[in-house]
């Protein structure tokens, strides 16, 4: 099965554990205004660009200036290479490193929301995970998991 845990805070993701290899995808969400908002994130198989998947870091965007979506780009290139693609609301760093760790997930979530003034949140998704081993092995708050129906 997969589950998902939605809306951590910080601390909620740096007091939990989880399987690393288990996760599948994390995003952090980062609020700028009433409907201004930007998220980086990553796919374990990788993110759609075009027809062909994307590995790597990946960013979106909404109604974010042009020179606010360039920083982001060039800041996440400073931390963890790769090239630089851009897919209408999108920003791609194909090849670049690639983590799941609770760690770098919340360093990064901590550098963005200092760096760009900007509350967050953040999501990460787990697959190929039972439900016993869900309660073993996940400690991040019970009331944020949200079991996803369909194939892992």
């Amino acid at each position: 099965m997969r589950v998902r845990y939605w809306r951590l805070n910080l601390d909620e993701l740096r007091k939990g554990t989880y399987p690393i290899d288990n996760a599948n995808h994390w995003e952090i969400k980062c609020l700028q205004g009433e409907h201004e908002h930007f998220g980086v994130f990553w796919y374990r198989y990788g993110t759609p660009y075009d027809k062909e998947p994307v590995n790597g870091i990946c960013f979106y965007f909404n109604e974010i200036p042009y020179d606010k979506v360039q920083d982001i780009a060039n800041f996440l290139h400073s931390k963890y290479g790769g090239k630089i693609l851009f897919r209408q609301t999108r920003g791609f760093l194909q090849g670049s490193k690639e983590f799941a760790d609770k760690e770098s997930i919340s360093q990064l979530a901590e550098e963005l929301s200092a760096r760009y003034n900007a509350p967050i949140e953040m999501t990460i998704e787990f697959e190929k995970i039972d439900k016993e081993q869900q309660d073993k092995l996940i400690t991040l708050p019970v009331g944020k998991a949200l079991p996803i129906t369909g194939p892992d």
